[in-house]
Formats: C-alpha cells, structure tokens, sequence
C-alpha cells in the first residue's frame, strides 16, 4: 500500500480520524507483516511523537462534522412541524421554504414525505406613495419567482411556532415578520386535533407616512420530485405539468398523473408517490373561489391523498382579499397592484392575497390560514379514516373555524410554552424540551378513536411499549387520552401466558407489516414492566381509577409472566431491551433489565394496594425485595463502586442501567436499590464513560467497543442527580453533567427538531453528529430531568400533590410544572411559594411545597395558590 492509498483508506472509513504510513512496519501488527509498507488508522489524534523509522508519515483528517467544520444555521435542517396535533405537518424552514409535508396522510405505510415544494411560498408588499416594494420570503426561491427573494431571513421556533423576521437591502422602514401556527391546547385533543395552519404576516410602520401592505400566499397544484407506479391509460408529449393535470382532470377514469422526461402518463389507479427528482406528479384536481375569503383545491377520488386544500384570509376594507392562480402570474399582480385578479383556473398554483393600510407608527397583521382535509387516512391498502372528519366537514371549514380563533391559539400555545420559556431551566434546557413536541409530528388519531404512532419514519413498527415509554411524559401530561388508547391496544395483544407483546404492528430494518394491530416482537424485560408502570402513573397522576381497575387484571398477568421468566438468581434470564444493539440478552442477566424486574412488582404492589388486594401487595413485594437483595449481591462491584452492566462483566458500566430507577423516583415509588451505591455508580460512571460529547453507552466490555452516544443516558444521569440533590451545588452539577449532547444538537449541529436516536461519539471524523435513526424519543426522557427538578410527587387519589426542589425556601427560582392535563409554574421568592396555572384544574388538592401545605381546594388556570414560608 502506499502512502495516498493510506489516506485514501482513511477517508472512506467514517471512524478514521488519523493514519500513519511507514513503508517497513517495524513489526507484525494486525494483518501487516514486519518489513513491508503499512497503514494504520486511528480513530482519534495520537500523541506527536518522535520516530527514527525512515519515511514514515502521518496525517490528522479534517472532521466532517466536528468543531472545524460549518453547520448550517439554525432552521435549515429541521424547523417545528406546523400543523394541528396528529393530521400531518409541514415545516417553516429558515430559508422561508416549505417542506417536509406529511399532511395528506403521508407516512411509511402510504406516501413519502413531500420535498420542497418551489411553488409553495410567502411574499410581502409595500407601498409607499409612488414606491413599491415586493418580495417573496425565501432567500433563494427557485422557478417563476426565482431573483425575487429577500437578503436575509432570521428564524425562531418552539412548537407549535415558527417565526421568520425579513431583513432586505432594499427593505422600506417597515418591520416585517411571519408566524406560522396550528392548534396545540393541553388536555384538550379535540380543539388541538384540527387540520389547519395559520400563517400571520405582522407589519410594523416605523414611518412617517400611511402605506399600504400586502401578504401573499402561493400554494402548488400538484407534487414535485415525486414519481407514481400504476397502470398507464395513455402517454402525450409535452412540458407542462398543467397541460398533464388538465387531462387528467378531464378524464373521468384517470386517478393521477406522471410527467418524466416531457412524457406525460395517465394512470388508471391513484398509487402512493415516492420521491423521485425531477419527475412530478399529481392527481386530477379542481380549483374554485369559495365564498369571499377564501381559494379552495380539490383532489378527487376516494384514496388516502383524495380530499384539498383551503386558503383562507381576514381583511378590514373591501375588496382587501383577492385570490388567483399561477405562480407567475400571481406574483406579477400582486406586486404591480397589491391585489390579485380574482381569477381562478387550472394552474400550477392558487393563490390568496390580503392587504391593509397601516398609519404611520402602528402595526397590523394579516393571517392567511391553510386547511387541509383528507379523510382517508390509510394504513398500507386499509383505510383507517381521520378523527378529524368528526369536527370538521371540508379544508374550507378548518380553515374558517382556525381563522375565527386566532387568539385562541396563541394563548393555548402560550399556556404551554411559557412555564417553560420563563423559568429558571438553563436555556438549552428548556428550548430542548419545547422542541421535543415537534415528536407528535408522527402521530396518527384515527377515525375509530385509536391513537397510533410510528417508533420512527425510518424504524417503521407501531407502538413498540419499551420505546414508547421513553418518549411518554409529555404524551401522558398533554394529552392523557392518547396513551390510555395505547394501554388498551397493549392490553388487548396480550399473549395467553402474560406477556405484553412488544408492538402493535413489526418492522424496523424490513419492510412494513402486512398486519395492523396485532401484536408482535421480541421477548423483552422493558414491556411487560413498562404496562405496569404505564397504569400505576394514569393511577397516580390522572386519577384513572375505573381504568385501572378495568386493565388491572391484564397488569397482574403480566407480573406474574415477569416472575415466571425470572429464574437467574430471581433475576431476569437473558431477555431482550431497549438497547438491542448492545445484545444484554446473551448475558444471564443485565443490571438494565434487573432494576425493570424490581420497579414493576413494586408497580404491582401499589396497583394491588389500590384495588384492595393484600395478598398481592404482600407478594409483589415480596418479589422485589427478593429480587433487590440478589441484584446487590451478584451485579454489585465493590472494587470499581459500579453496578456490573451484565452478569459476569466486572468492570463494565452502562450509562442508562438506571433508567427503571428514573420511572420509579417520578412516579413517587422511591428507591429500588441502594442510593449510596446508585451515587457511586453515577460518579464513575461520568468519570469513565463521558467522552466529551456524552455518555458512552458501555464500557469496559472485553473485546467490544460501545462508544455511541444514546441519547436517554445524559438525560437519565442527570434525573438521578437531581432526585438526590441536597444543595444548589447539586443541582448544578447535575445539570452540568446532563447538557453535553442537548446542547450538541441545539446549538452544534442546528437540528433539534430532528434529534437522531443515537449520536456518535467523539471518535473518528463524525464526532457527535447524528448517527441512528432519525425524529427518535430517545431524548425525550429529558422530561424526567424537569420532573426533578421540582421532585414533584402526584397521588390524586389521595388528593395530593407535593414538591420538594433541592433548591430549598432560600434560592429564588421559577419551575415548570407538568401533570395530566394541567401545565403551569412553581415560584419562590424567598418569602413565600407559589403555583400558577397555565392549562387545566387540579381538584379538591392539598399542594404541599417542601414542607410548607396550602388549604385544600381547586386551582383553575388561570389561578395561582402561595403559602408563605
């Protein structure tokens, strides 16, 4: 091999951060032989060192993704999904374009998610006197209006916001920004399960002088970079993607359309399209001015992309909205005149204007909203239906209802937002957990009432119990009735013996399971224990108590099939968890999926509490505390102060083996094991595995490397801290050793609206860059660590709720608060404490803040309850 062979090598192998090349190797090592030409590849940066070897040479490797290297600004990656709760999504991307449409039922088992689409985009008009100036709100927009964007765009977001403030050479002295919005209200799934986004455009006069202002809205006819298979009717020549729809739209037994390479093909059926660049496609449409607000488009036929869209606008003069079609044409108008021409014909595009006066020094704000409306939402070749067409009866009608509550939805958003944006988390902290909502993105309420999620786009199985436990929290806290739904479909697949069956429908590296809502997978530690879990916190939390005694016999069966596959020194016998890839199961227990074992009987001893059932409570118990003392016994490592990650593996630590133990401490049970060993553990676990970018997942494995970084470790690590935080200095500790791989995403790789599952660590040339399946949950056990921050404890049926923040009565501090339904924020200011409620009620509650109780009695958001110290 020679020396550019060398690096040759080195920069095709993603883990190569260095090479040396000598052309006599001074011995044998791996497959090179003493006395010839060798390559060694680092996976980081050696020492400089001095060599008497004649000729050798060495090089480091610039990092793709590391500190020398650009990332793109925030919002050009990923942006907050737009869109009402579980009907699709589309983002708002830093550059002003739309993209990442999944709003006509787009998923793994039906279309591809859209691309970019050039002729969905903004624009803007001023008019001052004699001066005009108009530009579309993207920098770089392609097509018709291609040289007409603006200089500059800055983007902000949280779910279910995004906003874009212009900045534009030519700018006149008008401040100009646009919001876009959906409908996401706590506790309420109906009002924020609506298929609409409104997308306000807010002008500020900073003049001296009247003008006039104008939004623009241009939405496509059909799909671009997408390509359809079916049987083809006819083929024509031609270049025209309008001239392609009109006959298809003309022709009663097309059901869609290809136009690829000037050849336009209609085809019989209306199959799911996939992404294909430079080829589109579309169905037969038509477009009509509905009424005098909005444009509506519709896509015929009966499959899951049949249904329209609408656009609607609010003026305060006549005549200030106007609608057209034709990218080009369209924007010529409004930028000559400020309006549209009112006509509207097959194009490439429809469109809608609306246009104010503002008087000098005043603001105004024209909302354009964009429904959408298609009811058949679909699972392979079955047509599952929306929930939404229970509430609303056409794009137009969801378009016009979200036009009529405006401020609705802003104060909805705020209520969830605001505990959060306002407290005192550390900012990363905070934006992370708002930016962990854009995971509802993958949601799916169907007509019959079920509520489904994918575990990723691109790890295509339904419901995974283990995965879905991970992401949970804010699910349970938002919108409690989505996870009872999960609880029931769970229930409902439980195999005869017990067991709680991993998914609702397979698949993850193949194909999409030909079956829905069946019950499926792999024999695991972390499903049957997570049910449990799952009823013991609707208990505690939601007070679900004809819920629980319903689904409490499927709880019991599950516990004792726990028990039954137990039989390593009362521990878990090589089961399968949510760390698969680290194979646990091929070891005689793990530490993992013990402490699992421990946290569901003792899950099971509370549930048996509640329904009366004192022999369960004494045997569950008594399973656990069996259980406990073994786990100390054989996994405890006395020399090292760790818990071994796996029977037999005396100087392994994996990061997230506590992760049970998290469950446990949020859902008031305690402590499962020894918290003096559990604090040692975590001290040297920090010390050994953190790597600069986060926690390892595994080390001190003979013969393995496992320096990944799964995201639920850091977060996990820190929640454990925090449960055991005496002292400010604790809390910051904590919050020190939980930030790494957060702030590499939010702030490193610009991405936090599409956190990966798995991040790499910091090795080889793609240190800390996303690495394992994307839009993941992992990070959302980041929701624990807020959790305890407020140690809060929830026990509605005993009527009480409780905090106990290691920060004490002295230390000012402003804390979000999250129960189901209920969102609001804990303050102390040194004198007194108080709860203020955002979203929700809490009833007939004694809320007691380290020590000190309020009276007993309701709290109502807007409401707030203080008891002095």
């Amino acid at each position: 091999q020679t020396q550019d062979q060398c690096d040759d090598s080195c920069h095709q192998n993603t883990d190569c951060r260095a090479w040396v090349f000598t052309p006599q190797a001074p011995s044998g090592f791996g497959s090179c032989k003493k006395g010839e030409a060798c390559c060694y590849l680092k996976n980081g940066i050696p020492s400089n060192v001095t060599s008497t070897i004649p000729k050798i040479a060495s090089r480091v490797v610039r990092m793709s993704y590391g500190e020398d290297s650009a990332h793109p600004a925030i919002g050009i990656r990923s942006a907050p999904p737009l869109g009402g709760l579980a009907t699709g999504t589309i983002e708002l991307r830093g550059d002003g374009t739309l993209t990442a449409w999944t709003v006509e039922n787009n998923s793994p088992a039906g279309s591809a998610k859209l691309p970019k689409q050039k002729h969905a985009f903004f624009a803007a008009r001023v008019q001052e006197g004699s001066k005009t100036w108009s530009r579309v709100l993207q920098t770089q927009p392609e097509g018709a209006v291609s040289g007409f964007g603006v200089s500059q765009l800055n983007f902000g977001g949280s779910p279910p916001m995004t906003r874009l403030q212009v900045k534009d050479a030519l700018q006149p002295n008008v401040d100009i920004s646009l919001f876009g919005y959906g409908r996401l209200a706590a506790g309420n799934m109906n009002k924020s399960h609506h298929p609409a986004i409104a997308f306000s455009m807010v002008f500020t006069n900073k003049g001296s002088q009247p003008v006039n202002v104008a939004s623009l809205f241009n939405l496509p006819t059909y799909n671009e970079n997408t390509n359809r298979e079916g049987t083809v009717m006819s083929q024509f020549s031609t270049d025209s993607e309008v001239a392609c729809m009109s006959n298809c739209t003309a022709n009663a037994g097309c059901g869609s359309w290809r136009l690829e390479k000037n050849t336009c093909s209609l085809i019989k059926e209306m199959p799911y399209y996939e992404f294909a660049d430079g080829v589109n496609s579309g169905t037969p449409v038509s477009v009509t001015k509905d009424g005098s607000q909005c444009v509506r488009l519709d896509k015929r036929g009966t499959a899951a992309m049949s249904g329209g869209y609408a656009l609607c606008g609010a003026g305060t003069g006549a005549g200030s909205v106007t609608v057209g079609s034709g990218s080009k044409k369209s924007f010529d108008s409004f930028s000559a005149n400020g309006f549209l021409n009112n006509v509207v014909e097959l194009d490439d595009s429809i469109s809608l204007s609306v246009n104010e006066t503002i008087e000098a020094g005043k603001t105004t704000t024209i909302t354009i909203v964009l429904g959408y409306y298609f009811p058949n939402h679909n699972y392979l070749s079955q047509i599952l239906g929306n929930q939404y067409t229970k509430f609303f009866a056409s794009a137009t009608d969801a378009s016009q209802q979200l036009l009529s509550k405006l401020t609705d939805a802003v104060s909805d958003a705020q209520a969830i937002q605001n505990p959060l944006l306002t407290s005192t988390l550390p900012v990363w902290m905070s934006d992370t957990l708002l930016g962990q909502l854009h995971h509802m993105r993958s949601a799916m309420w169907f007509h019959d009432g079920r509520w489904r999620q994918w575990e990723a786009y691109d790890c295509v199985n339904v419901d995974s119990v283990h995965n879905d436990g991970e992401r949970h929290i804010p699910y349970i806290m938002l919108f409690p009735e989505s996870t009872k739904s999960k609880v029931v479909g769970w229930g409902k697949a439980q195999l005869p013996n017990g067991m709680i069956q991993e998914q609702l429908a397979c698949g993850c590296a193949g194909g999409i399971d030909s079956k829905f809502e069946h019950g499926c997978g792999r024999v695991m530690s972390d499903v049957s224990s997570m049910y449990i879990v799952y009823l013991l916190e609707l208990l505690r939390w939601n007070n679900d108590q004809d819920f629980v005694k319903e689904w409490f016999p499927v709880a019991k069966k599950a516990a004792e099939w726990h028990i039954s596959v137990s039989t390593f020194h009362n521990l878990p016998y090589k089961l399968q968890t949510t760390y698969d890839v680290l194979a646990l199961n091929q070891y005689e227990t793990c530490s993992y999926s013990a402490v699992f074992h421990i946290l569901a009987m003792r899950s099971m001893a509370e549930l048996c509490a509640f329904m009366g059932d004192e022999a369960g409570v004494a045997r569950y118990n008594g399973v656990a505390k069996t259980a406990q003392e073994s786990f100390e016994n054989i996994m405890w490592n006395e020399e090292q102060g760790t818990y071994m990650a796996y029977y037999g593996g005396n100087k392994t630590i994996m990061s997230d083996t506590f992760y049970p133990q998290v469950l446990a401490y949020s859902v008031g049970l305690g402590p499962l094991v020894n918290e003096t060993r559990l604090l040692s553990h975590l001290e040297m676990e920090q010390k050994v595995n953190f790597d600069g970018v986060g926690l390892q997942i595994l080390t001190g494995r003979a013969g393995h490397t496992d320096p990944d970084i799964w995201m639920m470790a850091n977060g996990d690590h820190g929640a454990l801290l925090l449960q055991n935080a005496k002292t400010k200095a604790d809390v910051e500790k904590a919050l020190g050793e939980t930030e790494s791989p957060f702030v590499r995403i939010r702030t490193g790789l610009n991405d936090v609206w599409n956190a990966a599952g798995i991040i790499r660590g910091n090795y080889g040339r793609f240190p800390g860059s996303n690495y394992i399946t994307s839009h993941y949950g992992y990070y959302m056990t980041l929701w624990h660590t807020m959790l305890a921050m407020t140690k809060q404890v929830v026990n509605l049926p005993e009527g009480t709720v409780s905090f106990d923040p290691a920060l004490g009565t002295s230390e000012p501090y402003q804390l979000p608060v999250f129960i189901p339904n209920v969102v609001g924020q804990l303050e102390n200011d040194g004198s007194e404490w108080k709860l203020c409620l955002t979203a929700g009620t809490l009833t007939d509650v004694t809320i007691t803040v380290s020590g000190k109780s309020a009276p007993k009695g309701t709290l109502t958001a807007p409401n707030c309850v203080s008891a002095k110290w």
